[in-house]
C-alpha cells in the first residue's frame, strides 16, 4: 500500500490531537531506525499508556488503516524504496517498577532490555544478565523471545499485558504467548497486538556475582559484535558457518579448525576483537555469493551492516544466504515489507 490518502491520514492526526497522543508527521526513517535505512513514515505515533494504545488500535482497525508496532527497531530492516503509513512506537512507555521483596518486576513495553537487566542488578535479582547488551525493547523482546548467552526473555517472564485491535487490553500468560526460540505467537500470527507491559519473577542473587556476569557478557558483545557500521546483530538464529559446513566438507574442516584455534584452545586473539575476514573470504571462494558492496561484517558473515549499499543489496544478500543454508537456521532479522 502506498501512502494513505490525505483525508485518511488527516483522520489519524486529528485522533491524536483529540486524545493528546504524541506523534510525528512525515518521518525520515533513515534518520530514526537503528539500521539507518527506510523511506518515510506518514505518522509515527507514541502512545503513553495501555488504554490509549487500545483506543488507538481500535480506531485504526475500524477505519481500515494499516499500522505496525515498533520498538527500538534494532531487529527491523526498513526498505529504502518503501514509504510506510502508520508506525506505533513504544518510546513513550518505558517505566520499570521493582518489588525486590517478592522478586517481581513490571516493565512497560518500551523499556529497554539493558535497563531491565540493570534494574534487576540494583535489586540483587538474577536471571537477566544475558539481556544486558541487547539493544531492544521489552515489547520487541517478547515478540521474538530475545536472548543471548543461554538466557531468553521467557526464562523469568510470567505474562504480558497486550492491547488488541478490538480495543481491549488483555493479559497473556507465558503459555498464551507460546514463546520458543526467537519466536512467539505474536510473531507467527501477526495479530497486530501491542505489548504494553510485562511481568517478571526472579530469585534473589548476589549482586557482585550478577555484576560480574554482566561485565563478562558486555565484554563478549564488544568482542564479537560489529560497532563500526549500523547493524541489526545476527541475521540468523544460528551459525551460517556450520550450515555451510554441512554443504561443503572442505569448508567444514577449515571452519572446524578455526573454531578450535579461536574458541577451544584460544591460541589466537585471546582478548582482541574477533575478525573472521579470512574465513569469510574462503566462504566467498567456495560458495556463490555476489554483491557490489560488502553487506556483512568482517567479524562475522551472520551480521548485516550498512555501508551505504542500500537495502535492495542487503535483501539480495539475505536471500542468497537463505538459499545456501537451505532453511537450516531461521531468519532472525525482520524485513519490513510494504503494508
Amino acid at each position: 500500500m502506498a501512502y494513505l490518502a490525505a483525508n485518511i491520514i488527516s483522520l489519524v492526526y486529528r485522533f491524536c490531537d483529540e486524545k493528546h497522543l504524541p506523534y510525528d508527521r512525515d518521518v525520515d526513517l533513515s534518520e530514526l531506525t537503528y539500521m539507518k535505512t527506510g523511506g518515510r513514515a506518514q505518522a509515527l505515533l507514541k502512545p503513553l499508556f495501555s488504554a490509549q494504545v487500545a483506543e488507538l488500535l481500535s480506531f485504526l482497525s475500524e477505519n481500515g488503516i494499516p499500522y505496525k508496532p515498533i520498538g527500538n527497531t534494532s531487529n527491523l530492516l526498513f526498505l529504502d524504496e518503501v514509504d510506510y503509513p502508520v508506525l506505533i512506537c513504544s518510546a513513550g512507555m518505558t517505566q520499570i517498577t521493582v518489588d525486590a521483596d517478592v522478586g517481581r518486576i513490571v516493565a512497560q513495553g518500551g523499556a529497554m532490555m539493558p535497563d531491565l537487566a540493570r534494574a534487576a542488578l540494583l535489586s540483587s535479582l538474577t536471571g537477566f544478565e544475558g539481556l544486558e547488551g541487547i539493544p531492544g525493547t521489552i515489547g520487541g523482546g517478547i515478540f521474538m523471545n530475545a536472548g543471548a548467552y543461554g538466557a531468553e526473555l521467557k526464562d523469568k517472564l510470567i505474562g504480558a499485558e497486550l492491547a488488541l485491535p478490538n480495543g481491549s487490553v488483555q493479559y497473556f500468560t507465558i503459555a498464551d504467548l507460546q514463546l520458543s526460540h526467537r519466536s512467539s505467537v505474536l510473531r507467527r500470527e501477526a495479530s497486530g497486538g501491542f505489548v504494553c507491559s510485562a511481568t517478571f519473577q526472579a530469585p534473589r542473587g548476589n549482586a557482585q556475582k550478577i555484576f560480574a556476569k554482566m561485565e563478562v557478557y558486555h565484554a563478549k558483545r564488544h568482542k564479537y559484535q560489529d560497532f563500526m557500521y549500523p547493524n541489526l546483530g545476527s541475521i540468523f538464529s544460528g551459525s551460517p558457518y556450520r550450515a555451510l559446513g554441512r554443504r561443503d566438507r572442505i569448508f567444514k574442516l577449515i571452519s572446524a579448525g578455526y573454531y578450535f584455534l579461536n574458541y577451544e584452545f584460544k591460541l589466537f586473539r585471546r582478548e582482541s576483537p574477533i575478525n573472521r575476514k579470512w574465513l569469510n573470504d574462503i566462504v566467498l571462494r567456495r560458495f556463490p555469493l555476489h554483491y557490489s558492496l560488502q553487506p556483512f561484517s568482517d567479524k562475522t558473515l551472520n551480521c548485516l551492516v550498512n555501508r551505504g549499499q542500500g537495502t535492495a543489496e542487503m535483501v539480495r544478500f539475505i536471500r542468497q544466504m537463505e538459499d545456501l543454508v537451505s532453511g537450516q537456521i531461521p531468519l532472525e532479522n525482520e524485513i519490513v515489507e510494504e503494508f
